[in-house]
């Protein structure tokens, strides 16, 4: 009968298992205020092997202490003769997340490819941080966490207070409901980043308080970053704590919020902004979007040959194929496969279509001209390319006088993002009226014009997102310069000056167009 194996604590089972991929840089980042109690204590306690290893690199940044931290930091170096561990002092104190950007910049500017951060006042375990390493180095992470609520008692026996361990569980059960992830705790202080998920995501933009940590964890499951948490002892001893509870669990409570709100595509994010992995998405099911009101007035035209002008993804052009019409897509990078039978690559920005337009009876233009540099010039273009004039317009663009977008004027917000009304990628802007003077100005007879309500459904797939969409849509309805978020045109153009003077009855002289 084999004996029974002792089962090893996290410390002896990294350190019996540890190595490191000669082909990897480490950098240990401890960030430290007022810590000169505890910092000599900290560099003790990591293991001696990472001293001497030419892969592992120690960093200290006491972030413009008021004790002597980075003074006592020095002694410890210059006394025990350790040439990998560089010590660093701000001279303006730049926060507990402003600290993390300096450290981690200072690891993308030096070519590390992992980064653990540490704190300097010793209430994390530096003897697992063979474990940090080796878990990146075995499961390619792009997050290493050290979780001190994994085991349900290791919290309590590591001396954390009573509200502490609460206000913790409430929110990591908050975070994880509305992320949906299932993290075991978000508000660690030990955890580890590749530098190729750093480099991914822009965490310049996140706080510079102690919420940094959630920001810029909220970012690596907008990039759906490998993430892995193992448990950790916890350690509460006699140093002092720089963290208002209240004012933190508010911060959290509200970046989460964003990035849900984000997610959803409303109130939005700049540290969340390019992070999508499909920037657009299929609405054509959803009830009151763009999409599925511009299939339904194909639908009702009933006309066979569509031009989709900026095409996408090519979802919409899809499911009009699927109906049986004949469509070509145009847009300057590629649908998905499987879309849209015929393509054509085309920049708007730059010279004439590539398409006749009189070989098409439907042009359509969804969330297209708020793109447009010129979309005056589009317009004409378009109407003066015509020889018949004989096409239908099927037009959408966002309302930026939508009431969310007033509400935040009023308390002085203008916020752009990666979608939505604020895109950051529009280069204009229309309301009601300014979208109809557009059309007019440029020729074109207005025969419809449709409201779009907020597309809740989209967001909220069941059936308060119909509910609400419903809602939405008589609000739209009854106000639309006020509560549309979209609006849907349909326009006839009239004939272009271009194609008039072209069948001008000639008599005599020069004929010159």
């Amino acid at each position: 009968m084999k004996p029974k194996r002792k089962k090893q604590s996290p410390q002896q089972q990294a350190n019996s298992r540890f190595s490191i991929a000669p082909t990897k840089k480490i950098l240990v980042f401890i960030v430290a205020y007022n810590a000169e109690k505890h910092i000599g204590k900290v560099f003790d306690r990591i293991p001696s092997d990472l001293y001497s290893d030419p892969n592992v690199d120690i960093l200290v940044i006491d972030d413009c202490s008021k004790d002597k931290t980075s003074e006592v930091a020095f002694a410890w170096v210059k006394e025990k003769g350790v040439k990998n561990v560089t010590v660093l002092r701000n001279e303006v104190n730049q926060r507990y997340g402003g600290n993390q950007k300096l450290g981690y910049l200072y690891a993308i500017r030096n070519h590390y490819d992992f980064v653990i951060l540490l704190h300097g006042d010793g209430q994390y375990a530096p003897e697992l941080l063979p474990l940090f390493i080796e878990t990146y180095h075995k499961q390619d992470a792009d997050v290493v966490l050290g979780s001190r609520m994994a085991q349900k008692e290791g919290a309590k026996q590591g001396g954390m207070p009573l509200y502490k361990r609460l206000g913790n569980y409430i929110l990591t059960t908050f975070q994880n409901f509305i992320t949906n992830q299932s993290l075991t705790e978000y508000h660690t202080g030990y955890r580890g980043y590749s530098i190729r998920f750093l480099k991914s995501v822009p965490f310049q933009l996140n706080t510079n308080e102690f919420h940094f940590d959630t920001d810029i964890l909220l970012q690596a499951f907008y990039v759906n970053a490998r993430i892995s948490e193992f448990s950790i002892p916890t350690f509460y001893g006699d140093e002092v704590c720089h963290v208002n509870g209240f004012q933190y669990a508010w911060d959290v409570v509200v970046s989460t919020l964003q990035f849900k709100f984000h997610k959803m595509g409303m109130f939005c994010s700049l540290k969340f902004r390019s992070l999508d992995q499909f920037h657009y998405q299929d609405k054509t099911g959803n009830l009151y979007t763009s999409h599925k009101m511009a299939i339904e007035k194909i639908q009702s035209l009933g006309q066979k040959k569509i031009l989709d002008i900026g095409c996408g993804p090519g979802f919409v052009s899809s499911k009009i194929q699927s109906l049986g019409f004949e469509v070509t897509g145009l847009d300057k990078n590629s649908p998905l496969p499987n879309t849209i039978k015929k393509f054509i690559s085309h920049d708007f920005e730059t010279g004439d279509l590539p398409v006749n337009v009189d070989d098409y009876n439907v042009l359509m233009m969804l969330d297209v001209i708020e793109h447009l540099a010129e979309p005056e010039e589009f317009l004409l273009h378009l109407r003066n390319s015509s020889e018949t004039s004989d096409f239908t317009l099927l037009l959408s663009t966002p309302n930026v006088a939508f009431i969310a977008i007033r509400w935040n004027l009023f308390f002085g917000r203008f916020n752009y993002s990666s979608r939505g009304i604020l895109d950051i990628t529009h280069k204009r802007l229309f309301t009601k009226s300014s979208l109809q003077k557009l059309l007019l100005d440029c020729g074109y007879s207005i025969e419809s014009l449709s409201p779009i309500p907020v597309p809740f459904e989209a967001v909220i797939p069941n059936s308060l997102g119909r509910i609400l969409g419903w809602i939405a849509k008589i609000f739209a309805s009854l106000f639309p310069g006020l509560f549309s978020f979209q609006f849907l045109v349909v326009a006839k153009p009239k004939p272009g000056v271009l194609s008039i003077l072209r069948k001008a009855k000639y008599y005599v002289g020069k004929k010159v167009y």
